[in-house]
């Protein structure tokens, strides 16, 4: 990931795109995939320093943003449909209602996002940071989120379906009500995760901890997988659950 240091030597802004430019690259994309690719300008900004980027309602899909900065960008309501973002730098940025279906995100920064009611579906979040981000009510579908770190993530109400989050942090997330049908938490950690009214319908817990996990019912672990390296808390006693 490209460092943008905050509180480094090198000034914030330093080498930061120009507006003007960028809504100019930007309209020229939008060109490029009306006329699919004969006229415009495919967007490719790897690298390139995009913090607190103006990108409202933008048409972004296929674009390449891969490395880049764009802390505290606003992305709301923006079309990241099969965009590279990988290792890109979103911390902070506004990205609700987003579109990231198809994009790949692998190794990138999105701590502190503001996601409520984004919709991704088969996309790439392996090894992604969404460290205390908000993503209520987001549509998660057929997704890879192995390794990603969900740590304190407000993920209530919303759905992360038939995805991998294999080894995933989900250590102080926040889960009431959140659907996990079908998904993979192979190995996963949820020590405190808050999950009253989740639902883990053929969701694998196999080798995950939920030592320390909040509100978690057998009724709910009767309709998931585990296995013997399940670790439940001591509440439930030694209820077993089913392997896959």
């Amino acid at each position: 990931m490209t460092s943008f240091s905050i509180d480094g030597d090198q000034p914030l802004e330093k080498d930061k795109i120009a507006d003007a430019e960028l809504e100019s690259r930007v309209a020229s994309h939008l060109q490029w995939l009306e006329s699919e690719g004969y006229e415009g300008e495919k967007l490719e900004l790897p690298t390139r320093n995009l913090i607190y980027a103006g990108l409202l309602l933008a048409d972004l899909r296929d674009a390449n943003l891969q490395d880049a900065c764009l802390v505290k960008a606003n992305l709301r309501e923006s079309n990241l449909t099969g965009a590279n973002l990988d290792r890109a730098n979103l911390d902070g940025a506004s990205m609700v209602n987003v579109q990231l279906s198809g994009a790949s995100l692998i190794g990138a920064n999105l701590a502190k996002v503001i996601m409520p009611g984004a919709t991704i579906e088969g996309t790439n979040l392996a090894e992604a940071i969404l460290r205390s981000s908000n993503l209520l009510s987001v549509i998660i579908v057929d997704s890879d989120l192995r390794g990603a770190d969900l740590s304190d993530a407000n993920v209530a109400g919303g759905s992360v379906r038939a995805s991998c989050l294999d080894g995933a942090n989900l250590t102080d997330a926040k889960l009431m009500l959140t659907n996990l049908m079908g998904s993979s938490l192979k190995s996963a950690c949820l020590n405190r995760a808050v999950m009253f009214g989740a639902i883990l319908d053929d969701a694998d817990f196999s080798d995950a901890d939920l030592t320390t996990a909040l509100g978690l019912t057998q009724a709910q672990l009767d309709t998931a997988f585990g296995n013997s390296g399940t670790k439940l808390p001591a509440a439930l006693g030694a209820y077993a659950m089913r392997e896959k």
